[in-house]
């Protein structure tokens, strides 16, 4: 990723830089997903602190992220265009019954109405799938050449034992950008560097003990969804009355939910690791 090192955000002057905050993704958002989408939205919580990290580091982390992105708009995608034949068949039915007096004109409206709205989510997945491909190549410095097709990455096992918060401090502390930073400041501004270093470092750790929790939901539930779709699947079969493609959708939303808690996991440890000074994604320092 040599490349990356010609990138404006590493070239261009600290004052214009800083003029261009980054973007948040689309569908990522790891401290939000952490704390069950429920928190008040704070994008700042979601984006590395730039100051804390070498540009190098950062534009790293900004590639991963758009990289997991564009993945998980692929399977937003898929997800409202199974949703989205489900509600056309039961709006397509409902007008057959009503032609035959067996359904009302208002249930046809609302099925309809139903059909509308995830014809319009799905319009929406598939601009994200454009959107999230040119900030891909945005952050590749290559906003000319959108990529098309992705290979899914082979997420890096994490470590057995989570490193504690005072050993993560001192490699950050002894980093490149921390050393960067404090060159020439005073004992107040070295302290406030330490005190966002350690701020930085607890909301990653935290935000990794939550996604270990919220995956252990999300792994039942895509359990349960690939039964109930294997039922509605025979029920099918038998031509009994079943919703087949309500089970698929269902379905591929739970597995965009496991990769998504799959991604923010290595993006959180990514950024630990960019802190500490060291690769960003394996040993062998190889990146997705």
């Amino acid at each position: 990723m040599s490349e990356l090192d010609a990138h404006p955000r590493l070239t261009a002057s600290p004052e214009i830089v800083a003029r261009f905050p980054r973007r948040a993704s689309l569908y990522l958002g790891c401290h939000r997903l952490a704390f069950t989408d429920s928190q008040t939205p704070d994008p700042d919580l979601d984006r590395p602190n730039q100051a804390l990290l070498t540009p190098l580091a950062a534009q790293r982390l900004d590639v991963m992220e758009r990289f997991f992105d564009v993945l998980l708009a692929d399977l937003s995608f898929a997800t409202e265009s199974e949703a989205m034949a489900v509600a056309y068949i039961q709006f397509d039915r409902a007008r057959v019954r009503q032609e035959l007096g067996q359904v009302s004109e208002l249930r046809v409206l609302e099925l309809e109405a139903v059909y509308q709205n995830t014809l319009h989510r799905r319009a929406a997945s598939e601009t994200g799938q454009q959107l999230t491909r040119f900030l891909l190549a945005q952050a590749l410095g290559r906003p000319e050449d959108p990529v098309r097709d992705l290979r899914e990455p082979v997420l890096p096992a994490p470590p057995e034992v989570p490193p504690d918060l005072d050993s993560v401090l001192a490699l950050a502390l002894a980093g490149e950008a921390s050393r960067a930073l404090a060159e020439g400041h005073g004992p107040a501004d070295r302290a406030l560097i330490e005190l966002e270093l350690k701020q930085r470092i607890t909301e990653l750790l935290l935000r990794l003990r939550l996604l270990t929790s919220v995956q252990g939901s999300a792994r039942t539930e895509s359990l349960w969804r690939d039964i109930k779709l294997d039922e509605s699947r025979t029920l099918y079969d038998l031509e009994a009355a079943a919703d087949l493609g309500y089970s698929m959708s269902q379905q591929t939303g739970s597995r965009m939910q496991e990769q998504r808690i799959a991604y923010c996991q290595a993006l959180t440890w990514a950024e630990l690791n960019a802190l500490s000074d060291r690769p960003l994604w394996t040993a062998d320092e190889q990146e997705p």
